[in-house]
């Protein structure tokens, strides 16, 4: 089953509001929940939720990596 992305980013939405910069432990602890139990579809959901809130927050191995999407930032100055 593929769940909508509106599903998962207020889901996303919901853990940062409750659980900051905490968020995506919490996640993780839900996505291994649903491991331990089993359920497929919820692991996929929650580990599209873990991805969705590090895209919000800014963090996870593809900003580590740069892939965040940001453009770099370059410091010093031009010269004309």
């Amino acid at each position: 089953m593929v769940h909508s992305e509106i599903e998962i980013e207020r889901l996303a939405r919901v853990m940062i509001e409750r659980h900051g910069m905490d968020a995506a432990k919490a996640a993780v602890a839900r996505l291994n929940q649903m491991i331990d139990r089993g359920d497929f579809e919820g692991r996929e959901r929650w580990a599209c939720v873990v991805r969705s809130i590090h895209e919000c927050q800014g963090v996870g191995p593809a900003f580590s990596r740069g892939e965040g999407g940001a453009a770099p930032t370059v410091s010093g100055s031009r010269s004309s």
